[in-house]
C-alpha cells in the first residue's frame, strides 16, 4: 500500500469545498457526505494508484498527474516511490490546465 500525502494546498481545496457546501449551500450533511467519499477513494489508490488515468493537458505540467472523478470534483495526484502525493481538488467547471500550471510554477523547487 502507497503512503498518502496531501499537500497543503490540496488540505486547503478540501477545506473551501467542504466550508462551502456546509455554509453556501446549507447542506453540512452533503459537506460530510462529501469528505466520506473523498477518504474512501483516496484509500482504493492508495492500493492501487495506477488505476485512475492520467491527465492530459493543453499545456506543458511540471508532473503528470493522475486524475481521480469525485462527483463535481477531481483530484489530482502523482504517483511516487511508495508514495502518492495529493496535489489539487478542483472543481470539474474551473480551468483545470491554467490551475495545475499554476500550482506547477508555484511549488517550491
Amino acid at each position: 500500500m502507497y503512503k498518502i500525502h496531501y499537500l497543503p494546498i490540496a488540505l486547503d481545496d478540501l477545506k473551501s469545498i467542504v466550508r462551502y457546501i456546509a455554509y453556501n449551500l446549507e447542506s453540512p450533511r452533503s459537506a460530510e457526505r462529501l469528505v466520506t467519499k473523498v477518504e474512501k477513494e483516496v484509500q482504493k489508490i492508495a492500493n492501487n494508484p495506477f488505476r485512475c488515468h492520467l491527465f492530459v493537458s493543453p499545456e506543458k505540467l511540471k508532473h503528470e498527474y493522475r486524475v481521480l472523478h469525485i462527483d463535481n470534483y477531481s483530484l489530482f495526484y502523482v504517483v511516487g516511490n511508495e508514495k502518492i502525493e495529493i496535489h489539487r481538488v478542483i472543481h470539474a467547471l474551473r480551468d483545470i490546465s491554467h490551475i495545475l500550471d499554476k500550482t506547477d510554477k508555484n511549488e517550491k523547487r
